[in-house]
């Protein structure tokens, strides 16, 4: 009799422990993040940063009696920043299938604003190139503005993604120390 209780004793715990495992498991059903994505995001935030600061340059020129010349080469920067941009965006595209959700969610909206600054830089660019004397004028502060605009609303994006990533791991990290089940475990 008492090896029958011991028996199902152990028969419970290890149903119990079966349950859970398939609980946990089916909370981690997600894709796990990418690390390849997570690097690659770290890079497009450095880029993306340097660009901002280059349009903000950009804007105090358009405000100043700086020389044409001094706006090509300051949109000569952005545009190879952008462009060093979009070289990662590639690379995020093709590692896509990889990531996470929210990484392919990141992945899908930093293409779309990069879509946009790329148009608005080469509009910028066609701007300058097409009136070089008039780099004062209303209509290029405006183009240089929204340029500063989208730099930093893209920095801010990227970044806001790097930095939820960070959450999300001292999150994980802290659900663990502290052996909170996962959520949908029935705990």
């Amino acid at each position: 009799m008492k090896i029958q209780s011991i028996y199902r004793y152990f028969t419970g715990l290890a149903a119990l422990a079966l349950a859970l495992t398939a609980g946990s498991m089916a909370s981690f059903g997600q894709t796990p993040s990418s690390e390849k994505i997570s690097d690659l995001l770290l890079q497009a935030k450095h880029n993306a940063v340097l660009a901002v600061d280059d349009a903000a340059t950009l804007e105090s020129y358009a405000m100043s009696n700086v020389s044409w010349q001094s706006h090509a080469r300051g949109l000569e920067r952005i545009k190879n920043h952008i462009n060093d941009l979009g070289r990662l965006n590639k690379q995020l595209s093709d590692a896509r299938s990889e990531g996470s959700a929210w990484q392919q969610n990141a992945i899908d909206k930093i293409d779309v604003s990069l879509r946009e600054i790329a148009d608005l830089l080469t509009v910028t660019i066609n701007h300058m190139n097409e009136n070089p004397t008039r780099v004062h004028l209303q209509a290029y502060r405006d183009y240089v503005k929204a340029n500063s605009k989208l730099t930093s609303k893209i920095a801010n994006m990227i970044g806001d993604f790097v930095d939820y990533e960070a959450a999300k791991s001292k999150a994980d990290e802290l659900e663990q120390k502290l052996e909170i089940p996962a959520p949908g475990s029935g705990l």
